[in-house]
Protein backbone atom coordinates (compact mmCIF):
# COMPACT_ATOMS: atom_id res chain seq x y z
CA UNK A 1 0.00 0.00 0.00
CA UNK A 2 3.10 2.52 0.64
CA UNK A 3 5.56 0.85 -1.41
CA UNK A 4 5.07 1.26 -5.00
CA UNK A 5 6.01 -1.58 -7.23
CA UNK A 6 9.46 -1.79 -8.77
CA UNK A 7 10.75 -0.34 -5.18
CA UNK A 8 13.86 -1.93 -2.98
CA UNK A 9 12.87 -3.32 -0.25
CA UNK A 10 15.07 -4.01 2.35
CA UNK A 11 13.65 -6.97 5.40
CA UNK A 12 16.13 -6.52 8.00
CA UNK A 13 14.75 -9.29 9.55
CA UNK A 14 13.02 -11.96 7.11
CA UNK A 15 13.41 -14.95 9.27
CA UNK A 16 11.13 -17.25 7.28
CA UNK A 17 9.69 -14.63 5.26
CA UNK A 18 6.06 -14.97 7.21
CA UNK A 19 5.74 -11.27 6.78
CA UNK A 20 6.02 -12.00 2.85
CA UNK A 21 3.11 -15.16 2.63
CA UNK A 22 0.54 -13.21 0.80
CA UNK A 23 2.45 -10.68 -1.02
CA UNK A 24 3.40 -11.13 -4.80
CA UNK A 25 7.21 -10.40 -4.30
CA UNK A 26 7.91 -10.44 -8.27
CA UNK A 27 6.75 -6.46 -7.80
CA UNK A 28 9.77 -6.05 -5.83
CA UNK A 29 13.45 -6.11 -5.44
CA UNK A 30 13.22 -7.48 -2.02
CA UNK A 31 16.87 -7.76 0.17
CA UNK A 32 15.94 -10.60 2.52
CA UNK A 33 18.58 -10.26 5.36
CA UNK A 34 18.59 -11.89 9.21
CA UNK A 35 20.41 -12.73 11.59
CA UNK A 36 20.67 -16.14 10.48
CA UNK A 37 22.16 -14.97 7.60
CA UNK A 38 24.86 -13.18 9.86
CA UNK A 39 23.47 -10.00 9.17
CA UNK A 40 22.45 -7.14 12.10
CA UNK A 41 19.96 -4.96 11.45
CA UNK A 42 21.91 -2.71 13.40
CA UNK A 43 24.51 -2.90 11.15
CA UNK A 44 23.76 -3.96 7.15
CA UNK A 45 25.87 -4.06 4.53
CA UNK A 46 23.60 -1.58 2.06
CA UNK A 47 24.64 1.71 0.74
CA UNK A 48 23.56 4.94 1.75
CA UNK A 49 19.98 6.11 0.44
CA UNK A 50 19.58 2.56 -1.67
CA UNK A 51 16.17 1.45 -0.34
CA UNK A 52 12.61 2.98 -0.99
CA UNK A 53 11.68 0.70 2.29
CA UNK A 54 13.07 -1.29 5.28
CA UNK A 55 10.93 -3.80 7.28
CA UNK A 56 11.48 -4.52 11.10
CA UNK A 57 9.67 -7.13 12.91
CA UNK A 58 12.23 -7.73 16.14
CA UNK A 59 11.59 -9.99 18.55
CA UNK A 60 9.93 -7.43 20.84
CA UNK A 61 9.76 -10.13 24.31
CA UNK A 62 12.34 -9.51 27.12
CA UNK A 63 12.97 -12.55 29.45
CA UNK A 64 15.09 -15.28 31.20
CA UNK A 65 13.22 -17.75 29.38
CA UNK A 66 15.13 -19.95 26.92
CA UNK A 67 14.01 -18.69 23.96
CA UNK A 68 14.63 -15.68 24.47
CA UNK A 69 17.90 -15.21 25.93
CA UNK A 70 19.23 -17.54 22.80
CA UNK A 71 17.82 -14.24 21.15
CA UNK A 72 18.70 -12.05 22.86
CA UNK A 73 22.40 -13.96 22.06
CA UNK A 74 21.96 -13.33 18.49
CA UNK A 75 21.54 -9.47 19.03
CA UNK A 76 24.36 -9.52 21.03
CA UNK A 77 22.11 -8.08 23.46
CA UNK A 78 22.38 -10.50 26.65
CA UNK A 79 21.77 -7.27 28.64
CA UNK A 80 17.97 -7.22 27.05
CA UNK A 81 16.04 -7.87 30.28
CA UNK A 82 14.18 -4.82 30.16
CA UNK A 83 11.23 -3.25 28.53
CA UNK A 84 13.74 -0.58 27.77
CA UNK A 85 16.56 -2.65 26.63
CA UNK A 86 14.30 -3.66 24.09
CA UNK A 87 13.44 -0.32 23.02
CA UNK A 88 17.29 0.13 22.46
CA UNK A 89 17.33 -2.46 20.15
CA UNK A 90 14.37 -1.11 17.50
CA UNK A 91 16.31 2.17 18.19
CA UNK A 92 19.41 0.57 16.78
CA UNK A 93 17.82 -1.00 13.99
CA UNK A 94 15.57 2.33 13.05
CA UNK A 95 18.82 4.14 12.79
CA UNK A 96 20.01 1.70 10.39
CA UNK A 97 17.21 1.89 8.36
CA UNK A 98 17.78 6.04 8.50
CA UNK A 99 20.88 5.16 6.71
CA UNK A 100 20.14 3.22 3.88
CA UNK A 101 16.83 4.48 3.17
CA UNK A 102 16.08 7.32 0.46
CA UNK A 103 14.43 10.23 0.95
CA UNK A 104 10.75 9.97 1.08
CA UNK A 105 11.43 6.20 1.68
CA UNK A 106 9.18 4.20 3.83
CA UNK A 107 9.95 2.17 6.89
CA UNK A 108 7.20 -0.42 7.99
CA UNK A 109 8.01 -1.47 12.10
CA UNK A 110 6.40 -4.31 13.87
CA UNK A 111 5.80 -4.31 17.25
CA UNK A 112 3.66 -5.48 20.61
CA UNK A 113 3.06 -3.74 24.05
CA UNK A 114 3.82 -6.15 26.80
CA UNK A 115 3.42 -6.00 30.67
CA UNK A 116 6.45 -5.90 32.66
CA UNK A 117 6.67 -5.86 36.58
CA UNK A 118 2.85 -4.96 36.45
CA UNK A 119 3.00 -1.74 34.29
CA UNK A 120 1.75 -1.50 31.43
CA UNK A 121 4.68 -1.06 28.38
CA UNK A 122 2.85 0.75 25.58
CA UNK A 123 5.92 -0.17 23.03
CA UNK A 124 3.72 1.34 19.89
CA UNK A 125 3.82 4.65 21.13
CA UNK A 126 7.28 4.80 22.36
CA UNK A 127 8.20 3.91 18.68
CA UNK A 128 5.54 6.51 17.45
CA UNK A 129 7.72 9.11 19.08
CA UNK A 130 11.16 7.56 18.76
CA UNK A 131 10.58 7.53 15.20
CA UNK A 132 9.38 11.05 15.18
CA UNK A 133 12.24 12.28 16.90
CA UNK A 134 14.61 10.12 14.53
CA UNK A 135 13.38 12.31 11.19
CA UNK A 136 10.38 9.88 10.25
CA UNK A 137 6.43 11.08 10.04
CA UNK A 138 4.48 8.24 11.17
CA UNK A 139 2.00 8.12 8.38
CA UNK A 140 -0.66 4.93 9.70
CA UNK A 141 -0.86 2.15 12.08
CA UNK A 142 -2.09 -1.10 11.53
CA UNK A 143 -3.83 -3.60 14.25
CA UNK A 144 -3.10 -7.07 14.10
CA UNK A 145 -5.01 -9.40 16.42
CA UNK A 146 -4.14 -13.12 16.94
CA UNK A 147 -6.06 -15.52 16.67
CA UNK A 148 -5.48 -17.49 19.80
CA UNK A 149 -7.12 -16.08 23.18
CA UNK A 150 -4.64 -14.68 25.65
CA UNK A 151 -3.96 -16.31 28.90
CA UNK A 152 -5.63 -14.92 32.16
CA UNK A 153 -4.59 -15.22 35.94
CA UNK A 154 -7.74 -14.36 37.48
CA UNK A 155 -5.74 -13.69 41.22
CA UNK A 156 -3.30 -12.76 39.89
CA UNK A 157 -3.60 -10.62 36.86
CA UNK A 158 -3.84 -6.74 37.25
CA UNK A 159 -3.95 -5.58 32.87
CA UNK A 160 -5.69 -7.03 30.44
CA UNK A 161 -3.43 -9.48 28.15
CA UNK A 162 -2.40 -8.45 24.59
CA UNK A 163 -3.69 -10.44 21.93
CA UNK A 164 -2.66 -8.04 18.90
CA UNK A 165 0.39 -6.07 17.77
CA UNK A 166 1.00 -2.84 15.48
CA UNK A 167 2.62 -2.18 12.82
CA UNK A 168 3.53 1.25 12.20
CA UNK A 169 4.36 3.25 8.72
CA UNK A 170 6.08 5.76 8.27
CA UNK A 171 8.33 7.75 5.80
CA UNK A 172 11.75 9.48 6.19
CA UNK A 173 12.25 12.70 6.16
CA UNK A 174 15.91 12.29 5.08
Amino acid sequence: MYVPEGSVIADVTYGRGVFWRNVDVSKFTLLKSDLQDGIDCRTLPYENASADAVVIDLPYMHSGKTVHVALNKQYHNESNTSHESVIRLYVGGILEAARVLKKKGAIIVKIQDEIESGKQRFGHAELIELLQILGFEVIDLFVLVQSTIPMIQNKLQQHARKNHSFTLVARFRG
